[in-house]
């Protein structure tokens, strides 16, 4: 699993298959928990959150991120982390 990260710790960045970021290694690389998202947030804002995921995932929706890069500043680093998210949530989500 070693050769997912970088010298920094962070994952390895890799584009996929039509130009699709690979977040975590296509998923390979393990970084946090849903119980870990949980923890970072009030309750409240949890459940807000879970009534939109709910909706998301009845009406089918998916969505697409499109950027000039998948890595570098804040925007990059926050989208790694809400992709990370989404999967764990059962959200159809690429980048």
């Amino acid at each position: 699993m070693t050769r997912h990260f970088g010298p920094s710790l962070a994952p390895l960045l890799q584009v996929g298959y039509r130009g699709i970021v690979e977040v975590d290694s296509g998923f390979q690389a393990h970084i946090a928990t849903l119980d870990d998202f949980k923890r970072t947030c009030s309750s409240q804002t949890w459940d807000a959150m879970m009534v939109f995921v709910k909706s998301l995932k009845e009406k089918g929706t998916k969505i697409a991120f499109f950027s000039s890069t998948p890595q570098g500043g804040g925007v990059a680093l926050m989208r790694h982390a809400l992709i990370r998210l989404a999967k764990m949530l059962g959200v159809e989500m690429t980048w």
